[in-house]
């Protein structure tokens, strides 16, 4: 996404440098609602994930669930 934003910065600079690329301009914004869209997705992916792994941190911590409980 960084990298998504720095390509939308230079496609901006180069709109407004000359009227012959204006078409970048929209490319920016193009990439700025990709970028918008994709944060809500990721940030459901990742949280629970994150949520998920420290369940599983604190149950292998305290001895409970893992596969080496399994044997």
């Amino acid at each position: 996404m960084v990298v998504a934003f720095v390509v939308s910065i230079v496609f901006l600079v180069k709109a407004d440098a000359d009227v012959d690329n204006a078409a970048h301009g929209y490319l920016a914004l193009f990439l700025w609602f990709g970028i918008a869209a994709a944060i809500p997705v990721l940030l459901a992916l990742g949280v629970p994930a994150i949520v998920m792994k420290r369940h599983v941190r604190q149950q292998e911590r305290l001895g409970h669930g893992g596969w080496a409980s399994l044997s």
